[in-house]
């Protein structure tokens, strides 16, 4: 469900049950080596953060943050989905901000003019067995979804492991990121459209 005011999980192991909202104005914080683990077999999970949300996860070399699926099969989940208000552009007559429409099933309206939007801090944090892809292609997911999200947001040291769609891709937006592992993903490793500005390494 939504998670509509700020909240804090200490390290640990969870679960995580459907497709579990951070709503905007809400901070979403978990602590470094904590493990949270979904399940195939309850239908669509993800972790999804709305535009004005935050996911602060700050894990470290020794004790990375974990999102992982119980089957361990590719695709069993939709992995992690950030919203945000930066720039897309999708066509050069368009006006300006232009605005689009997410491919996550979740058909949420995504760009803006906020080139600075900051969704939190993403390091060392490893997603597995995602890019869940449905419905002929009507909804797909990737190990890490970033719609529209600016240079504010931090996202370093990330692993998008065995999904079965993209391991990472960027709708628009202007952030950029350090240390990308795209592993055994079995569409694109890195994948980008909507005007995408940032960097990778």
């Amino acid at each position: 469900g939504d998670i509509t005011a700020n909240k804090t999980y200490a390290y640990g192991t969870y679960t995580l049950k459907g497709i579990v909202k951070v709503k905007s104005g809400v901070t979403l914080t978990i602590e470094a080596g904590s493990t949270i683990t979904c399940d195939k077999i309850n239908g669509d999970n993800a972790l999804v953060v709305e535009n004005g949300g935050k996911l602060i996860i700050n894990g470290t070399e020794s004790a990375p943050v974990v999102f992982t699926e119980t089957s361990k099969v590719p695709g069993s989940w939709g992995g992690i989905i950030m919203y945000g208000d930066a720039p897309i552009v999708n066509s050069a007559t368009a006006p300006i901000p232009q605005t689009a429409t997410s491919e996550d099933g979740l058909n949420l309206s995504y760009g803006g003019a906020n080139t600075a939007h900051d969704g939190g801090k993403l390091v060392f944090v490893r997603v597995e067995y995602a890019g869940m892809v449905i419905q002929t292609n009507n909804k797909e997911h990737n190990g890490f979804s970033f719609y529209s999200v600016g240079s504010g947001t931090t996202l370093q040291n990330l692993v998008s492991y065995k999904g079965n769609d993209d391991g990472f891709e960027f709708y628009g937006g202007t952030a950029s990121a350090t240390n990308l592992i795209s592993y055994g993903n079995s569409d694109d490793a890195f994948d980008w459209q909507d005007g995408w500005k940032g960097q990778n390494n």
